[in-house]
């Protein structure tokens, strides 16, 4: 493997272009010749770029290595230069203890060296600062700003094939999604805050060079603290991060649940170069590369996805009531109060808020030189990931294979059955009933003479609450139990798959009609009565003999 290759991008072994990860075949294809590297390859020359490191460590001298610092207060461990050592622990202000760098284990694969310099960075932040002086965060970093240091900081870089499983809240289904995570950065380093560290990147991966002493002159190494348990745990998180939005867009809510888990998964350990400001609750850092800047003072952004989808409704029926009633004022305002407890009551059982931690960044950017003087490109799309890694959902389909899959939750068809289905449920005696009267009227009678729609109130009233519930939160819970699935094909074709009883929608599904228990049975009318005993029987005859005397008061 060339050296000047990065390890976290796979060149095509036939044309020597960058290969993207094909998700819907598992496997890397080469974008101009079509041409497929397996997995393993790509994880072997990982593994060859690690042997570049050991092979540094062995020929370097102990001069070269450094100092290597622990602080006994807060764990940290931290290599400096040869007369660079610092008396003081810059992550929690205790003196550290110094020793002599002998494993090489503590080292890492490989290094972005620090491009913009220690004066360009503190202007930089320190313009930030004054630009957002209006804000506690602004405010603390200019005051913070003799806590300003440099530092390469340990991550583990990860690349392979991931998977996760969804949960739609307020649901049963699981869903399976898997995709690809191209070059995550996760920091492994105990003392600072990373959700902010996530928010300084992404970095510029074709910088990445086999770790040398030399490129860490002048600026100190922090090496890693954390436990394999811990890391991986950290990689779980970021992976689920990764794969949030798209998630969140095809379960069309952010009320999801995402329980991540790698596949055959290449790692390296890595020193990134990043400015920080660590001074009591706030965090502030500058990815030393690019010049992202984010920052972090413990705040938290409290919401409430779900109360949407009940006000929408709430505010609907409140209009058809007004509408009814020639918006009588009194009238359209009980209206809304009714409605809203009721559909309140009903969408929010179970549900409560999202809180999600606040931080402050800049856009993502690339830093250059320009006859000398450092300039920091924002511009839209900067140091975007080339390669289309979205997560694909998983489903079996007919043959019991797993398929990637597009999934659908609403379509104009399924609308038009809901309703159709609310229709027939309240008004299927009435039916009937007209079925009964047109068969039995006798010359010279009309139709209305015996027939007495107004007599199935009973039946209306029972089924309309019954309907109205569906529609406010059985619909909802029953649609996304219960999808649309298309099979996922190469050449780009979709088929639909699945049993339609998989799919089918019911008023029933309220009272668990249709759900598979934890035997794989199905659910059925007959076997809710069943396992009720007394208690569904009489209920059942209960249903059925207010149906038959709906259905006989409008005829007879």
């Amino acid at each position: 493997m060339s050296e000047n290759r990065s390890p976290l991008r796979i060149y095509c072994k036939n044309c020597g272009a960058p290969a993207g990860f094909d998700i819907i075949n598992q496997t890397y294809r080469c974008p101009n010749c079509g041409e497929v590297t397996g997995i393993q390859e790509a994880n072997d020359a990982v593994y060859q770029w690690k042997n570049l490191q050991k092979e540094n460590f062995r020929t370097s001298s102990a001069a070269e290595r450094g100092e290597e610092c622990s602080c006994p207060s807060c764990g940290a461990h931290v290599i400096f230069g040869v007369g660079d050592a610092s008396e003081k622990c810059a992550f929690c202000g205790s003196k550290v203890v110094r020793s002599e760098l002998t494993d090489e284990s503590q080292l890492p694969d490989m290094i972005v060296p620090f491009f913009i310099t220690p004066d360009e960075a503190r202007k930089r932040m320190l313009e930030w600062g004054k630009s957002h002086e209006k804000t506690p965060e602004g405010k603390s970093i200019v005051s913070s700003m003799g806590e300003f240091i440099g530092y390469y900081l340990p991550y583990r870089i990860v690349k392979g094939p991931v998977y996760a499983e969804v949960i739609r809240d307020g649901n049963d289904r699981k869903y399976e999604c898997g995709g690809f995570i191209e070059g995550t950065a996760v920091n492994t380093s105990k003392q600072l805050d990373n959700l902010v560290l996530n928010d300084a990147e992404p970095f510029d991966w074709s910088e990445a060079r086999p770790f040398e002493y030399g490129l860490i002159a002048g600026m100190p190494v922090k090496l890693n603290d954390s436990s394999d348990a811990d890391i991986n745990k950290r990689i779980v998180e970021e992976v689920a991060e990764d794969f949030r939005p798209e998630v969140e867009k095809v379960m069309q809510t952010s009320g999801v649940t995402i329980h991540a888990k790698t596949g055959s998964m290449s790692t390296l350990s890595a020193l990134l170069p990043i400015y920080f400001i660590k001074s009591g609750k706030l965090t502030a850092v500058m990815n030393g590369q690019t010049g992202r800047i984010a920052v972090s003072k413990e705040r938290k952004k409290v919401s409430y996805p779900w109360v949407i989808e009940p006000l929408i409704y709430t505010i609907i029926l409140t209009c058809l009531m007004g509408w009814w009633s020639h918006w009588y004022s009194e009238m359209v305002f009980l209206s809304a109060i009714v409605f809203g407890a009721i559909i309140f009551s009903a969408m929010g059982d179970g549900r409560g808020s999202l809180i999600k931690r606040v931080t402050l960044k800049s856009k993502a950017s690339a830093a250059k030189r320009q006859d000398g003087e450092l300039v920091i490109d924002e511009s839209k799309n900067i140091l975007k990931n080339p390669y289309d890694n979205t997560p694909v959902f998983y489903e079996m389909n007919d043959k019991g294979q797993k398929v990637p899959v597009r999934i659908r939750f609403y379509t104009l068809g399924r609308w038009l059955s809901i309703l159709f289905n609310g229709i027939i449920t309240v008004m299927l005696p009435l039916l009937i009933g007209a079925f009964f009267r047109w068969c039995s009227m006798e010359e010279g009678e009309t139709f209305m003479e015996g027939f007495h729609p107004l007599y199935g109130a009973a039946w209306y009233t029972l089924t309309a609450f019954i309907v109205l519930l569906y529609f406010v939160k059985g619909v909802r819970k029953d649609a996304y139990d219960h999808p649309i699935i298309y099979q996922l094909f190469s050449n780009g074709k979709t088929k639909l798959i699945g049993k339609r009883r998989d799919r089918k929608l019911s008023v029933l599904s309220m009272f668990g009609i249709g759900s598979i228990d934890k035997d794989g049975k199905r659910l059925t009318v007959f076997r809710l009565i069943h396992d009720l005993g007394g208690l569904g029987i009489g209920m059942a005859l209960i249903i059925f003999f207010i149906f038959l005397g709906s259905t006989l008061a409008m005829v007879f």
